[in-house]
């Protein structure tokens, strides 16, 4: 009866270590299959023929696909740039220089609704509809209190994920993934 016990301590013990790992990969700790700048993550091989089964698993955990990395580079920030986790409760400055794409656009998402079919109107924002700085660069903010000029509203209270996508992006950013002047993502104050 002993060895039954040890092999189901075991058993157990195994079990839940894949399991950790596992979502450990997926959630992208490590940087095994990611690759990182500040707040900003990539997956280099999603949507493409390389791709492995943990990519595919970090999009699909939050109902999304792999978009194809040769036409749309696509970065999530999940935290701040000072490290802490994205808040709805809060309200961030997010501001860059304009991306060297053809077009790009930035979005969020909670990453503890299931779904993102019920998405507020203000969830999103493309460089078609953002008010520039006279330098070029942009400003958003990401607050649930109304905000001037260019304003995204939280889709969740919280753990927020910001996505970034450029559309046909210039070979600075997609070559070997080497990133440069991406968005700085600053909080202000939370309520």
């Amino acid at each position: 009866m002993n060895s039954l016990v040890k092999f189901a301590v075991a058993s157990i013990a195994g079990l839940g270590l894949g399991v950790f790992s596992a979502q450990s990969l997926i959630d992208g700790y490590g940087g095994l299959f990611n690759k990182s700048s500040g707040p900003w993550t990539s997956w280099p091989t999603a949507g493409t023929r390389s791709s492995n089964p943990y990519v595919r698993a970090h999009y699909l955990t939050h109902d999304r696909l792999p978009i194809s990395q040769f036409e749309i580079n696509e970065l999530e920030a999940r935290v701040d740039d000072s490290g802490a986790q994205l808040d709805g409760n809060c309200t961030y400055d997010i501001k860059g220089p304009m991306p060297k794409t053809r077009w790009w656009s930035l979005y969020n998402f909670s990453s503890d609704s299931g779904s993102q079919t019920s998405l507020p109107k203000r969830a999103g924002i493309g460089s078609q509809q953002v008010f520039y700085q006279t330098d070029g660069s942009f400003h958003i903010k990401l607050s649930n209190e109304p905000q001037t000029g260019n304003w995204l509203i939280p889709t969740g209270d919280d753990e927020l994920v910001l996505v970034l996508r450029h559309y046909n992006p210039g070979r600075s950013i997609s070559n070997q993934f080497r990133f440069e002047n991406l968005p700085t993502i600053t909080k202000r104050d939370c309520r």
